[in-house]
């Protein structure tokens, strides 16, 4: 759990995820020198449960360099992701090794809470492996916190690179590499709206598209899976082959799943004109 700042939700982001979890598990805080009273409150549990520790950052290094380092200092079989700011549902953990014995990361949908709001609860449909690389040519569709990976997957390809929308192109690099990515269809975290955010800051999307890893890792993946280069091939030819691609895929309800997304959410390919894919996980 990388933490900046977090003092107002890190409590409840905690206290769930202690609920959730296995009872051999253990919750890595990184404290990504805040200024506020997070590394204080993130102390107060780690005293109280040794399920809890924290590590200290002495300099803001973001929130990808965090889960590096958090990664780095875990030495379990598996890891799950969780933000500072999100509630961890109790039933997160049910099952989760029967559900990865043919995954190398599992993700499932988010629901989305705001201070004031009703939750809302999506119902997207599952993606399976086999679908998967085909998906992250459309959109991200894959919320970063309800991550869990075998962590010996994530140290194959190396892990988060500097810039914006990291974790979508981790997830490109490692689907080129041949990692099994899944998706379930029932949400395992509550994500928390709030103006804080990054995705909500000026120029978030602007700086998407000036990201050069994405870009790279988007080409490379467009290579492996549709033998193109994306960077010298038209939307209308890229289109084309998604569609042929998406044609392709072995599972009658992946293949449905593709087409709705192909249809309704892809606009301009991540290439070196800098159009990008939406960038919004497909939970509604």
């Amino acid at each position: 759990m990388p933490a900046w700042n977090a003092e107002s939700t890190i409590s409840a982001a905690l206290r769930s995820t202690l609920v959730a979890m296995p009872t051999d598990a253990e919750i890595l805080v990184y404290d990504d020198a805040s200024t506020d009273g997070t590394r204080r409150l993130v102390q107060r549990f780690a005293d109280r449960t040794s399920r809890v520790s924290l590590i200290e950052g002495p300099l803001n290094v973001g929130a990808g360099e965090a889960r590096n380092q958090l990664i780095a200092r875990s030495d379990s079989e598996f890891v799950a992701a969780m933000d500072a700011d999100d509630i961890c549902l109790p039933h997160r953990f049910v099952g989760y090794r029967r559900s990865m014995s043919k995954s190398d990361l599992l993700f499932a949908p988010i629901a989305r809470f705001a201070q004031g709001a009703r939750v809302h609860i999506p119902r997207p449909a599952p993606l399976s492996p086999g679908a998967m690389p085909v998906a992250l040519l459309v959109l991200n569709p894959v919320p970063q916190s309800t991550m869990i990976a075998r962590r010996v997957s994530l140290g194959g390809v190396g892990t988060y690179r500097p810039g914006h929308a990291e974790d979508y192109e981790l997830w490109m690099r490692l689907a080129a590499s041949g990692a099994r990515i899944s998706l379930t269809s029932f949400p395992t975290v509550a994500y928390r709206h709030h103006p804080n955010q990054a995705t909500s800051q000026p120029g978030y999307e602007q700086q998407v598209r000036e990201n050069e890893a994405l870009i790279e890792s988007y080409n490379a993946l467009a290579a492996a899976v549709l033998g193109i280069d994306a960077r010298n091939t038209s939307t209308q030819e890229l289109r084309s082959e998604l569609q042929r691609s998406v044609e392709q895929v072995e599972s009658s309800r992946d293949r449905t799943h593709l087409r709705r997304l192909l249809r309704s959410r892809w606009s301009l390919p991540l290439r070196a004109s800098g159009g990008v894919p939406s960038q919004e996980s497909d939970d509604q």
